[in-house]
């Protein structure tokens, strides 16, 4: 169901997409400075803004549920084949370069681990017995017998290290439009920023803690503003501040939609789960 709902909402995205390429279709000579990993200014390009907040989203989100796999080498396969595949599509939406799309991905893989163990999402100290279809008793049973699986491990530290090899080799091959003391720190900054959003998503969403809305909202409202921010003190353009913030209000937009979207494909929560297993009457059998 998860797969097909992350294909589902790519079509539907793409078709929207497609069906506004021609009223969008950019014209005359690139301008602006690029900061982030998708900020190419560019008249009329919303859906473009779009599709590449939603491909940072389906890819940080895809990274994310990899981390259920108990496999290692199925789970590092997934996330690697997932970058690939967001790196391709931003040089469709963004710019065609792929060294930078390389970096900015791998990043934004390597930072999720770091933000998602200190905030911890999700837990996936849960009983596979809820997802073979055991009988409720047998699950609260082995759930409590059971010692819990750490969600980051051998197959973490595989991924970790490749992409800190990535990173590293991509940097030397890529020339940051803008000053390098500009360019890192604020990429670096906007890495931790979409991944904290991401996970405080997955709580609103997925382990409907509504209360994080509070920090939530002004959390993205803040991410689009200093972006923009940024964006306008690197390229001297004050002029352009408000195709700045439109710009990264599209993008942000689309990733925090994608993530959301992934949390529905979950069902309940593994939260929720545990507690409809405990509240469960003994010799209640499904």
């Amino acid at each position: 169901m998860t797969v097909l709902i992350v294909a589902g909402w790519l079509v539907v995205n793409l078709a929207l997409f497609l069906a506004t390429a021609s009223s969008n279709a950019p014209s005359g000579a690139e301008t602006g400075t690029p900061l982030s990993e998708t900020s190419t200014l560019l008249p009329n390009t919303a859906s473009r803004n779009w599709m590449a907040g939603t491909t940072l989203g389906l890819v940080a989100s895809i990274s994310w549920l990899a981390t259920s796999i108990g496999n290692s080498f199925t789970r590092f396969s997934v996330r690697i084949l997932a970058a690939m595949s967001c790196v391709l599509l931003l040089t469709f939406f963004s710019t065609p370069d792929l060294i930078r799309h390389a970096v900015s991905v791998s990043g934004l893989i390597l930072v999720q681990s770091l933000v998602f163990f200190a905030l911890a999402i999700p837990d996936w100290a849960i009983s596979l017995s809820f997802l073979a279809g055991a009988s409720r008793l047998d699950q609260k049973t082995e759930a409590s017998q059971q010692p819990k699986s750490p969600q980051f491990h051998v197959g973490e530290l595989i991924t970790l290290t490749t992409l800190v090899a990535l990173l590293l080799a991509a940097s030397r091959q890529y020339t940051p439009p803008v000053n390098s003391l500009v360019y890192w720190p604020v990429l670096i900054f906007s890495w931790l920023l979409l991944q904290t959003i991401a996970a405080l998503t997955i709580r609103v969403v997925m382990f409907r803690q509504i209360q994080i809305l509070m920090f939530l909202v002004p959390l993205i409202f803040l991410t689009i503003v200093g972006l923009a921010n940024a964006e306008e003190f690197a390229s001297d353009a004050p002029e352009q501040a408000a195709v700045y913030l439109r710009l990264y209000s599209f993008i942000i937009a689309g990733f925090t939609c994608s993530i959301a979207v992934l949390c529905l494909s979950g069902g309940s929560s593994p939260a929720q789960t545990l507690a409809d297993s405990k509240n469960a009457p003994a010799n209640t059998l499904e």
